[in-house]
């Protein structure tokens, strides 16, 4: 059957209609002239033209002004005939559905490039041109495109809106009353096409009567709650192929026999296509749960523990565990992805930390937050160990320069847990230099009070014999008897001087 005999011949007067009173109702213009005296308005809309007012002076329409049409009783733009219209010119993306001409199940759409010009105001016409047309029919679809350059049209490989494509700048308008129109008494009646009719970049609906004359589940998915399914399929979304389309049952298309299809009804979960993959994969390696349980896992959970040693089910039991083993919001393991992170982890820390993974007590403990936390700072001692003998080999040098006057006295640091310390109590960032410390990039000392030997008070950096920085609590600069002892320090022990009398 040709393709073309699917279309109307020609434009039909609802289409007309359409475009004159919804997608050009913000484009109605009264274009004025003056005449002996008089004003006269011709209305773009209702085509009729009347007097608008007898004298310039008092009561005359101006240019841009917004008014009423006295006849049609539209809102109208005034616009002077006496100017130039070269850039009054309007248009728009019209996608227009009808019934098919030669197949009672079949449907067809047309998208349509409307515009008006208005040189000639008397006899502005609205030019429709069809950029390309649609057929869906039960089992197939297809799409042509016209090439302007070519003047050609070419069949499209599979179904494209060009609403999102080469009209994606121009406004874009559909009818619902239009499409429920068309599908009425075809097998697109009941598609549920309401229900997808406002989704973003696909309001032209073609995606979704494509996907409708594919797959004749698309509608009891719909009614059933599995809209997500459906968004997920239009939109190019993983569905982790928990839809079988083709399917000739309810049962077969969920992969979900009648009981487990009661069963996710009864838990009232909301159906999506992550659920049901957490759900068919933990059954697929042997754990059988509720849908509400799957439900507290996630698919970033299943991909990265199919990449983990242990079985999925051991695991997914373990996680489960961890998941609802705290109360506090903060603590607990609210996305099963950010468990198996943790793991992970813990996992990789264990063995640098030299722990027995075949041991089930370390392997799993019993609060893998804290676990975790206590791993990580081994690891950080372990890593500040190495930091610490280059730290302990520097000592005998700097220690030389380790000086005391009046009630202050200064030593250099002793570690890197000291230098983190020193940071933590005085609030800088003192501990983040502990590298750079154990390189020989820099030398840190402690200034004490000589009856507070052990607190914190201030923090000198001194580079290539220079000092840098000497801080306080939260940064602050050097009180006056700070920076007195910090000058004598620099003249006796950088600049080898006496001590000034």
């Amino acid at each position: 059957m040709d393709f073309y005999s699917h279309f109307p011949k020609q434009i039909r007067q609802e289409l007309v209609d359409y475009v004159k009173d919804v997608v050009f109702l913000e484009s109605r213009y009264l274009f004025v002239r003056k005449e002996k005296g008089t004003q006269y308005g011709y209305c773009s809309h209702c085509e009729k033209e009347y007097v608008t007012a007898h004298s310039y002076i008092k009561g005359a329409l101006i240019h841009n002004q917004d008014t009423i049409c006295d006849k049609c009783k539209s809102y109208v733009t005034v616009k002077s005939a006496g100017r130039g219209r070269k850039n009054l010119f309007v248009e728009a993306y019209v996608v227009w559905y009808e019934k098919s001409q030669v197949n009672p199940e079949a449907i067809v759409a047309r998208g349509l490039l409307v515009s008006k010009e208005y040189d000639d105001y008397r006899n502005s016409q609205i030019n429709y041109s069809v950029v390309t047309s649609y057929l869906f029919e039960p089992g197939y679809s297809e799409q042509r495109v016209y090439a302007s350059w070519r003047d050609t049209w070419s069949k499209l490989k599979k179904i494209r809106s060009e609403a999102n494509g080469t009209m994606l700048y121009k406004d874009v308008f559909i009818s619902h009353d239009n499409v429920k129109g068309a599908v009425q008494d075809t097998p697109f009646q009941y598609s549920t096409w309401e229900r997808y009719c406002n989704m973003f970049g696909r309001k032209d609906l073609v995606h979704f009567f494509d996907l409708a004359a594919r797959y004749s589940c698309i509608e009891y998915l719909t009614k059933i709650g599995f809209y997500k399914f459906v968004e997920a399929k239009l939109t190019g979304s993983k569905t982790y192929r928990t839809i079988n389309w083709n399917g000739a049952t309810l049962e077969k298309v969920t992969r979900l026999s009648k009981a487990e299809l009661k069963q996710l009804k009864q838990e009232k979960v909301f159906p999506k296509p992550e659920l049901l993959y957490v759900y068919h994969t933990l059954k697929k390696h042997g754990f059988k749960v509720s849908f509400e349980t799957a439900a507290l896992l996630d698919e970033m959970f299943i991909e990265e523990a199919l990449k983990m040693p242990e079985p999925l089910a051991v695991l997914a039991k373990y996680a489960l565990k961890q998941r609802t083993k705290r109360t506090d919001s903060f603590l607990s393991y609210h996305y099963g992805y950010s468990f198996i992170r943790d793991l992970r982890d813990y996992w990789s820390e264990c063995e640098e930390l030299g722990l027995d993974l075949s041991k089930d007590h370390i392997k799993f403990p019993n609060d893998l937050q804290k676990a975790h936390t206590e791993t990580s700072k081994r690891i950080k001692v372990k890593v500040d160990e190495a930091l610490n003998k280059k730290i302990k080999k520097r000592i005998p040098l700097l220690v030389k320069r380790s000086f005391s006057h009046g009630r202050l006295h200064l030593r250099p640091a002793a570690s890197s847990i000291e230098l983190f310390e020193e940071g933590k109590q005085l609030k800088h960032c003192v501990g983040q230099y502990a590298k750079r410390y154990a390189e020989g990039d820099t030398d840190i000392y402690v200034v004490r009070k000589n009856n507070a030997p052990d607190e914190p008070f201030y923090t000198l950096e001194v580079q290539k014999g220079s000092i840098v920085q000497c801080r306080g609590f939260q940064n602050k600069n050097m009180t006056k008897e700070v920076a007195s002892f910090i000058d004598i320090f620099e003249q006796v022990k950088l600049k080898k001087k006496k001590i000034p009398a």
